[in-house]
C-alpha cells in the first residue's frame, strides 16, 4: 500500500469584495487607498500570506459583498479568518475570537474645516447626526454618548465616501480611524478632526471561537514578527529587518517609482526592490513620501529602511546617506516641445528659459552654464515633480526643463510632442541608486550584492523595457476585412449572445474586444490579463470564470464585468455616460473614474459628463500636482481617455459596416 503525504488545507481569508486582492495584492476594483500603510487590510493580507507560507499552506481569498457580511460568513464556516481591519469590541467578542492586535488606532470625529457650530466635546454632540458605515465599531463608541443621532449607511462605493460627503455638504459629521484619516486629509484638506471619540482601539484578526489551534499559531506568529510595536520608528540594520520580516521602502508616487496600473502595483524602482525583498524572504511595505525633499529625512528618522525612488547619488546626498552601487545610469536631458528652435549645443540655449526646482540635482550644474551661455534659470515650486514640469513643457506653459533620461522615456510614451535633443551631462551618465542609513552597513552590503547580481540581466532588461519602452502597448494588428465577410470577428455570435444578456449593443462590445485583444483569445498582457476582453485572472475568478482564454468564458467574463461597472454608477446618469465611465473604469479602475469625477467637480467641470469634462480631469491625474488631490494617486490616465475614444470611434465604424 502506498502512503500519500497529506496536503494542508488552504487558509481561507474573508475580505470585503472591493478589497479583494488582484494581481499584486491590491483591490481589483481599485477602490483602495494607494498608500498601502493607509489600509489595514493590506498589512493583514501581507501578514497572513507570510503566516500561510510558514505553515506550508496556500492562501485563498474569499470575498463577500459588504463589510456587514464578514462575521456571518465566518460563523457559517465560509472562511477561517477575517482580514478587514476589524476593531476589537465587546459585542464582537461575544461572537468571535480575536488574535493579539496587529494595529492600534484612534476613532476620530470628522467634520468640515471651519464649519459653524462644529462640536468640540462629546456633550456638544447631543442632537447632532453622525453618519457611519453599517456594521462598523463606531456604533458601539457613539452608543456611549447621550443624545447623539447615529445613521448607518450600507452600500458604500469606497472607504472614503462618507468623508467626501462631509466635504460636499451631504452630511455634517462622520467617524474615521486615525490611520485612514492621516491619508484622506492629504487629498481632502477641507476635512478636520474635531476630537477623538476613542483612543487606542485594537485592530486584530477575527476567528471562530472554537478555532483555538489557529489562534495560538497566529498569536505566536505575531509575537515573532513584533508587529504590535511597528508603529515606532526603527533604525535597525538587516538583522532587525529580517527578524521583523518586513522591509519598509520609501518611494514616490509617479510613473517611474511606484503607482497602480489596472489594480496592480507597478514602477521600475518598486519592482526592483520588491524582487530584493522576495530574495530575502521579506514582506515589502511601501511608504510614500510626500515630497522628494522628505525622502532622506524620513529615512534618517526610521520611517523606512531603504529609499527606492530613482534618487541620483550626488556628493551632497552622500554626506547624509549611503548609496548602493547604481542600478541605473541615466543622462540629464534638456526637454522642449517639438517645433521649438534647434537645440544642438549649449550655445543654442542663449535667450531661453530653463525651469527646474532649486532642490533638484540639476540646479547647481545649470548656474555656471547660464552665466556662460546666456540663458535664464527660473525656480519651479518645490511641490512640483518632474512629470509636472514635462507636462508644462508639453502644454506650452514653460520653455525648457531638465529631466533624467528614464523619466523622459516614460513620459515620451504618452507625450509624443516632447523631445530631448541636448544633454546637460554630455555623454556622462549619472548614477541612480538605493539609499540606506549610514549606520546600516549590512543592509547596504546585501543590496549591493543584489544589484551586482541582477544588473543588466534578463529579468532586469525585461523590466526596463516594460517600464520605459513599450508600457501597455498592444501590437497593432491588421484591420479585419469586414466589408467582404459581413462579420466583425469570428466571435460575433458569442459577443451577440452575452451583449443581449446584459443589455449592450454587441457592436460596442465588439469594439471593446478589438481594442483589448484584436480578437485574439490567446492574448496575454504584460500584467497578466487574458482573453478576448483581457480580464485579470483574479477578476475572472471572482466573476466565476477560470478559463479566460476560452472564447466563451473570456467573452462572458468581460461583458459581465462591464455590466457590473455600469450598475455601480448612479441610475440617474444617462446610459451613454454610464457606459463611457464604465469603459474608463474597465481600463483604469472604477476608483480612478470616481476620483476623476470628484476632481472635475473641484475644477468646475461637469462630473456627470465624460467628453470635455471628466475626461479632461482624468487626463490631469497624470500630473502629480493633481494626483495629490485624489485618493488613488498618480495615474497614466491619458491611456483610459484614449481607450474610450478609440472604442467609440471603432464602434461608429462597426455600426456603418454592420447596421
Amino acid at each position: 500500500m502506498l502512503l500519500t503525504q497529506s496536503v494542508a488545507p488552504p487558509l481561507r481569508v474573508l475580505v470585503r469584495q472591493d478589497e479583494a486582492p488582484g494581481g499584486d495584492g491590491v483591490g481589483r476594483q481599485n477602490d483602495d487607498f494607494l498608500q498601502p500603510q493607509a489600509n489595514p487590510v493590506h498589512r493583514e493580507l501581507d501578514l497572513l500570506t507570510a503566516f500561510a507560507e510558514s505553515e506550508q499552506r496556500t492562501l485563498e481569498v474569499v470575498s463577500v459583498p459588504a463589510f456587514s457580511d464578514l462575521i456571518p460568513a465566518l460563523l457559517a464556516n465560509k472562511g477561517d479568518v477575517i482580514a478587514a481591519g476589524l476593531t476589537v469590541t465587546d459585542e464582537r467578542k461575544k461572537q468571535l475570537a480575536f488574535t493579539r492586535p496587529t494595529l492600534s488606532v484612534d476613532e476620530l470625529l470628522i467634520g468640515k474645516r471651519r464649519a459653524p457650530n462644529a462640536p468640540k466635546t462629546p456633550e456638544q454632540l447631543k442632537g447632532r447626526t453622525v453618519v457611519i458605515p453599517k456594521g462598523s465599531s463606531y456604533l458601539e463608541t457613539l452608543g456611549r454618548i447621550p443624545g447623539v443621532v447615529v445613521t448607518e449607511r450600507s452600500g458604500l462605493q469606497a472607504p472614503d465616501q462618507l468623508a467626501q460627503e462631509v466635504v460636499d455638504g451631504v452630511s455634517d459629521l462622520t467617524v474615521i480611524d486615525s490611520v485612514r484619516f492621516d491619508v484622506i486629509r492629504r487629498y481632502l484638506p477641507e476635512l478636520e478632526s474635531l476630537f477623538p471619540l476613542a483612543k487606542g482601539r485594537a485592530i486584530a484578526f477575527a476567528l471562530k471561537p472554537e478555532d483555538t489551534a489557529l489562534k495560538s499559531k497566529l498569536d505566536a506568529f505575531l509575537i515573532a514578527h513584533a508587529f504590535e510595536g511597528d508603529d515606532v520608528n526603527e533604525t535597525g540594520d538587516l538583522s532587525v529587518i529580517e527578524k521583523r520580516k518586513t522591509l519598509r521602502v520609501l518611494t514616490r508616487n509617479n510613473a517611474v517609482s511606484f503607482y497602480l496600473y489596472k489594480g496592480n502595483r507597478d514602477g521600475f524602482d518598486y519592482e526592483l526592490i520588491k524582487a530584493f525583498a522576495k530574495s530575502r524572504g521579506l514582506t515589502l511595505e511601501v511608504v510614500l513620501a510626500p515630497s522628494y525633499a522628505e525622502l532622506i529625512p524620513m529615512l534618517k528618522r526610521g520611517e523606512g529602511d531603504v529609499i527606492a525612488a530613482s534618487l541620483t547619488a550626488t556628493p551632497e546626498r552622500s554626506k547624509e546617506v549611503s548609496f548602493t552601487r547604481p542600478y541605473l545610469n541615466v543622462r540629464e536631458l534638456f526637454v522642449q516641445k517639438k517645433g521649438k528652435p534647434k537645440l544642438a549645443t549649449f550655445e543654442d540655449l542663449k535667450g531661453r528659459t530653463v525651469v527646474v526646482r532649486n532642490s533638484s540635482s540639476y540646479a547647481e550644474k545649470l548656474k555656471p552654464l547660464a552665466t556662460q551661455y546666456g540663458f535664464t534659470i527660473n525656480a519651479a515650486p518645490e511641490d512640483l515633480e518632474v512629470e509636472d514640469l514635462l507636462a508644462d513643457v508639453d502644454d506650452g506653459v514653460i520653455d525648457l526643463t531638465v529631466a533624467d533620461s528614464h523619466f523622459f522615456q516614460a513620459e515620451a510614451l504618452f507625450r509624443k510632442e516632447l523631445e530631448a535633443p541636448l544633454s546637460l551631462s554630455g555623454t556622462t551618465e549619472v548614477p541612480i541608486a538605493f539609499a540606506t542609513r549610514k549606520e546600516n552597513p549590512l543592509l547596504l552590503a546585501a543590496l549591493d550584492a543584489y544589484v551586482k547580481k541582477v544588473y543588466r540581466g534578463l529579468e532586469y532588461n525585461v523590466l526596463k523595457k516594460h517600464c520605459f519602452e513599450n508600457r501597455g502597448a498592444l501590437t497593432e494588428a491588421r484591420e479585419l476585412s469586414t466589408a467582404k465577410t459581413g462579420a466583425l470577428s469570428p466571435y460575433d455570435q458569442l459577443i451577440k449572445k452575452y451583449s443581449t444578456q446584459y443589455g449592450f449593443d454587441w457592436r460596442l462590445m465588439s469594439a471593446q474586444a478589438w481594442r483589448e485583444s484584436r480578437f485574439d483569445p490567446k492574448a496575454k498582457s504584460f500584467v497578466g490579463a487574458l482573453g478576448l476582453f483581457q480580464v485579470m485572472p483574479a477578476t475572472g475568478k471572482e466573476l466565476g470564470f477560470t478559463k479566460l482564454a476560452d472564447p466563451d468564458q473570456g467573452t462572458h467574463a468581460g461583458i459581465k464585468y462591464m455590466n457590473q461597472l455600469v450598475q455601480r454608477l448612479e441610475p440617474s446618469l444617462p446610459l451613454d455616460e454610464r457606459v463611457r465611465f464604465a469603459l474608463a473604469g474597465y481600463n483604469a479602475g472604477f476608483g480612478r473614474v470616481q476620483d476623476a469625477r470628484r476632481l472635475a467637480r473641484e475644477l468646475s467641470l461637469n462630473p456627470d459628463v465624460w467628453a470635455g469634462n471628466v475626461e479632461k480631469a482624468m487626463g490631469l491625474m497624470a500630473r502629480p500636482q493633481y494626483a495629490r488631490r485624489v485618493r488613488t494617486g498618480f495615474c497614466r490616465c491619458a491611456e483610459p481617455v484614449d481607450y474610450v475614444k478609440k472604442i467609440e470611434n471603432k464602434y461608429q465604424s462597426f455600426v456603418q459596416l454592420v447596421p
